[in-house]
């Protein structure tokens, strides 16, 4: 191995590292600006157990939809919520900027035996609620000055008008994450890269 190949790899590992320590909001946005991806990926157990959480759901037969506006009502029956296999949308459910602000919008897998949720996703703020400009890698300061204007102190704003002041596409990557069905997770946790 040439000795730029390792300063590069060890200069890669201690940007991992460091992102790492960020909040896990943080440390996704700035491995997605970055580049970094999901390389040496670790996140905090109390977003991992948030995640975790918001995949217990109502069993499909237990909802029912009604009327015209289609709500949806648990029917009444013996049901329980558990963790379930399938698209998670928390948004709306209370979860708050531990999944809002990591995942947002994921996929989980309960394994049969119960006994563990892989979690996947790609991180790339690409969805119908955010500008495409925002990840187009164009200059554009009057976007970038109205999110600022508009933040009232948010990070995430600031964060958007930083993205519109960006002369480069981001690097959407892959989260893979195994956690336990239930309890402690502690560094159970494993990443599929």
């Amino acid at each position: 191995m040439n000795p730029f190949d390792f300063l590069q790899r060890k200069a890669s590992d201690l940007g991992a590292s460091a992102s790492n320590q960020l909040p896990d909001r943080a440390n996704l946005f700035l491995r997605y600006m970055s580049g970094l991806g999901n390389k040496n990926l670790d996140l905090d157990e109390r977003t991992l157990d948030s995640l975790r959480e918001s995949t217990f759901d109502w069993p499909k037969e237990a909802i029912q939809v009604q009327g015209p506006t289609g709500m949806e009502f648990v029917k009444e029956g013996p049901w329980s919520l558990e963790s379930r296999s399938g698209s998670v949308n928390p948004y709306g459910r209370g979860y708050g900027s531990a999944v809002d602000h990591t995942l947002g919008r994921f996929t989980s897998n309960v394994n049969p035996a119960k006994t563990s949720i892989t979690m996947t996703d790609t991180y790339d703020m690409e969805n119908e609620v955010e500008d495409p400009d925002l990840v187009s890698g164009k200059f554009q300061p009057v976007k970038a000055a109205e999110a600022f204007l508009n933040s009232r102190h948010s990070m995430t704003n600031l964060g958007r008008a930083a993205m519109y002041l960006t002369p480069f596409k981001p690097t959407p990557f892959d989260i893979d994450v195994t956690v336990p069905y239930e309890g402690r997770i502690g560094n159970l946790e494993t990443y599929s890269n």
